[in-house]
């Protein structure tokens, strides 16, 4: 009978510890389950030939698919090139771990996605392998910084030689301008000259002297433009800035049957920003208006540019009568170096950027467009 106590009770002490680790490892499996729930990178577990068993939350967002569509599937499956990550597999399996940088995936869209991969051996207690863990962090947006950055760079450094031809070409300017102030001197004292040839020849070094002049204040507005300078904010009226961003404009609209028009408010319309960064964004804009009109083709192309008091902000409308904007794109353009022009016409880098500089300065850019009809881009900005 003791026997019997003893092994009763010796069943109940078992089934008591039974019953705490079954509650324990529920617990466990319930505490790796909410990290895998919460987790923003892609965490996976495969078994032992490579297919899926667990997928996370995570994971869904990154590559777009759900835990039903992977599991099963091997996850060379969802590399971009399964080929090129199969190795990447086979030395954790070799070395028990490994790690693979700028490893591509693919979303269930079609693009690409890199993550940086961390790989380890699942050991059971008898030392064997039973599967892999990966942990895998996406870094695309990262990628695409640093791809940026370059281009940025190079665009930079194409700006300083723009800048040093700006100077290169203003000296010879300067020459010919003096040579023809000089020429026309010859031409007045000049004798034996008919009235009439006396008269053409002072006006061909008028045309000379007036054309240099403009090549000079062309080159002086580009080098003005190009000019880096600490960020400095100022009073002034937008009316003014928006006259001389058309000036600077005009050799891109001689030529062409584009009209601007000017629908500014009465009174000027002043205020506290960086007349610089403004001048950028507003030559952006209308160059971009330019640019789609030109591709329109046709004699009825217009930009409207107009001023607008709004409480304690500004706003500043510019408007064309082009092709419009196909909606596919409109979610796009103010995407770093997205552009639909063609190679060599476009960076791509002009829209994102004014956005940004709109907002430094505590304002707004905005947008809207109709296929067919037009686009009108709307700059808020405060008032002094």
């Amino acid at each position: 009978m003791e026997s019997n106590s003893s092994s009763e009770a010796e069943l109940k002490k078992v089934t008591r510890e039974l019953a705490s680790y079954k509650i324990e490892l529920h617990q466990i499996r319930a505490y790796l389950q909410c990290i895998l729930q919460n987790a923003s990178d892609l965490i996976f577990s495969t078994d032992a030939g490579g297919s899926l068993l667990s997928f996370s939350k995570g994971g869904e967002k990154v590559l777009g698919y759900s835990w039903i569509e992977v599991v099963g599937r091997p996850i060379t499956d969802l590399a971009e090139d399964p080929e090129t990550f199969e190795p990447v597999m086979v030395s954790c399996m070799k070395d028990g771990s490994g790690v693979a940088l700028d490893v591509p995936f693919l979303h269930k869209e079609g693009t690409t996605v890199y993550c940086n991969a961390s790989l380890m051996d699942l050991i059971n207690r008898e030392g064997q392998r039973v599967g892999t863990v990966g942990i895998c962090q996406d870094i695309t947006r990262w990628k695409k910084l640093q791809e940026d950055l370059v281009q940025v760079d190079r665009l930079a450094e194409i700006g300083r030689i723009a800048a040093g031809v700006g100077h290169e070409i203003n000296n010879p300017v300067a020459v010919i301008k003096e040579a023809a102030a000089w020429a026309g001197e010859v031409v007045s004292d000049a004798k034996g000259l008919s009235a009439d040839d006396r008269q053409e020849l002072e006006e061909v070094m008028e045309t000379i002297s007036a054309q240099t002049e403009r090549c000079r204040n062309i080159t002086h507005k580009l080098l003005g433009f190009a000019r880096e300078s600490l960020p400095t904010k100022i009073e002034l009226d937008i009316h003014e800035l928006l006259k001389e961003t058309i000036a600077f404009l005009n050799p891109q609209l001689k030529h062409t049957t584009i009209k601007i028009g000017l629908a500014f408010t009465e009174e000027p319309l002043l205020v506290n920003s960086d007349p610089r960064l403004l001048e950028q964004v507003f030559v952006n804009l209308i160059a971009n208006a330019i640019h789609a009109l030109l591709e329109k083709g046709g004699d009825d192309r217009r930009i409207e540019i107009g001023t607008l008091r709004k409480s304690s902000e500004v706003e500043i409308r510019v408007e064309d009568n082009a092709d419009g904007i196909p909606k596919e794109d409109q979610g796009k353009i103010f995407e770093l170096f997205y552009t639909t022009k063609p190679p060599g016409k476009g960076t791509g880098l002009g829209l994102p950027i004014s956005k940004n500089v709109v907002s430094n300065l505590g304002g707004e850019l905005t947008f809207e467009s109709k296929v067919g009809v037009g686009t009108t881009f709307t700059v808020r900005i405060p008032v002094s």
